[in-house]
């Protein structure tokens, strides 16, 4: 386990007037210093110390900036348990959360303003803060002390498989177990920098792109928008880039053999993880020059399970697993394929206020069950055990963007909207999801508008993006 207070004052000490972190104003990109930036994070702190907040669960709400980031920090090291939500949620999942958790304090992106003005209807007796006011409160005389390494700080939600996802509680212990792993494969240093679109409310943005680079002492630069992605890439010119399988085939699309390019000319590391990278096109992006390396985890993992070596030409492992947790397959048939499952300081403390579900994912011997199924087989150049995952035991979709689809879910409140649908296959095919229908007859109906209303019901990572009808028993297909 790393000291992170002691790592912060060193690099605040060596880094000091050395911009850290950037984002767009006025269409440049404009930062802020370390020690600013720890110093301000400091001062959130104390502020939310001040109000009586001290281990206390605080929602943090809206889109990636420098302020949502000062808000995490400040949170998870000094105050209490930081509840980084999705900016996708609604109105209803904010109410929720907030009350299952019973969390006193918002902290607000002035984009969710509408949002949150009906959220404080509902539950006037909150405090809530808007983001902008954080770069302008005043010095306490409170000091910040680090909590302790063992204790939940944080929660993150996991990209969940039906409309409520699980509330993942992690402690520093969890959140920094992957550091050495992570340093041994790519020693990231001061003049690396990295472009940051995927959503620092995911542990894979939040651990790996925002709490590591305050450990290594990279720059980050955050995206913009995600038209602008491809853009603002060459613009920072990085020397790391984290990205989903979606993201990539995208810039593939754009770029096709000329890939290469669209990096600029000082990417170091290329990371991708969420969900399965085709392996065409992970051979594609190797063979054009670009270090393209796989990794894996889960929000249950603090995200540090398995991540690929540099320059490693296997395009069906899914990475080498980090060097300090231990990993077992439960079960393995004749083929050695089994559930994998993991022990290690990386492994989450439990759900909140779900006891009943943590002891379903633990063996007895307490090894957490990833759910995935695959094997393992020695690394012969870097030691330890590559990972190969072959499925799911539950029937459960991956996009490219990483997001969890419970078919079942979606079919079955397909099926509830119109008697004379016999059945619905729900897919992903071409990195879209799409629905089979199939109908005991044949019907009149606006099946376009049928889709647009069942949309409306579901989060964006669930809407259907294309349909089929098919007629009952056979595959003739009606419309598409």
């Amino acid at each position: 386990m790393i000291d992170f207070e002691q790592i912060l004052e060193e690099n605040c000490k060596k880094l000091k007037n050395r911009e850290y972190a950037f984002e767009k104003v006025d269409g440049k990109f404009q930062g802020i210093t370390y020690d600013e930036f720890l110093d301000k994070a400091r001062t959130v702190a104390g502020f939310l110390l001040d109000k009586g907040f001290q281990d206390k669960p605080i929602m943090i709400y809206g889109d990636n900036s420098i302020n949502l980031m000062l808000a995490d920090l400040a949170v998870l090291n000094y105050v209490g348990i930081s509840v980084c939500i999705s900016k996708e949620w609604k109105e209803e999942d904010v109410l929720r959360t907030l009350r299952f958790l019973e969390i006193p304090c918002v902290i607000y992106g002035e984009e969710k303003q509408e949002i949150m003005e009906r959220v404080k209807q509902e539950m006037p007796e909150l405090t809530y803060i808007p983001m902008s006011a954080l770069s302008n409160m005043g010095n306490t005389d409170i000091k910040c002390i680090p909590q302790d390494e063992e204790k939940c700080c944080k929660i993150v939600f996991s990209s969940g498989t039906t409309a409520r996802p699980k509330a993942v509680m992690l402690s520093k212990k969890n959140i920094f177990a992957g550091v050495h792993s992570l340093y041994k494969r790519c020693p990231f240093c001061e003049q690396d920098a990295t472009y940051l679109f995927l959503p620092l409310s995911h542990t894979y943005a939040g651990i790996y792109n925002f709490l590591y680079s305050l450990v290594f002492g990279f720059q980050v630069y955050l995206c913009s928008g995600v038209k602008e992605l491809a853009k603002e890439i060459l613009e920072v010119n990085p020397t790391i880039f984290c990205g989903v399988p979606l993201i990539y085939r995208r810039l593939y699309e754009g770029y096709g053999a000329n890939i290469h390019k669209a990096f600029g000319n000082r990417i170091r590391y290329l990371f991708c993880g969420g969900a399965h990278f085709d392996e065409e096109l992970r051979k594609a992006y190797k063979d054009s020059g670009l270090d393209m390396m796989e990794a894996y985890a889960l929000t249950e993992t603090a995200s540090t399970f398995a991540i690929q070596y540099p320059n490693d030409p296997d395009v069906h492992c899914t990475g080498t697993i980090a060097e300090d947790i231990n990993v077992k397959i439960l079960a393995p048939d004749k083929s050695g394929i089994g559930e994998v499952a993991v022990k290690g300081d990386n492994v989450f403390l439990g759900y909140a206020n779900d006891e009943e579900a943590t002891r379903q994912v633990f063996t007895e011997d307490g090894y957490f069950k990833t759910g995935d199924l695959g094997y393992l087989r020695k690394d012969e150049l870097h030691g330890g055990y590559r990972l190969y995952l072959t499925g799911r035991i539950k029937k459960i979709l991956i996009g490219e963007n990483g997001e969890n689809v419970d078919p079942q879910h979606i079919e079955k409140l397909i099926c509830e909207k119109d008697t004379d649908i016999t059945k619905a296959v729900v897919f992903i095919a071409n990195g879209k999801l799409g629905c089979r229908v199939y109908l005991g007859k044949e019907k009149k109906c606006d099946w376009d508008l049928f889709f647009e209303k069942l949309n409306e019901t579901l989060p964006k990572h669930e809407k259907i993006q294309y349909y089929e009808m098919m007629e009952d028993s056979l595959d003739k297909r009606w419309k598409q």
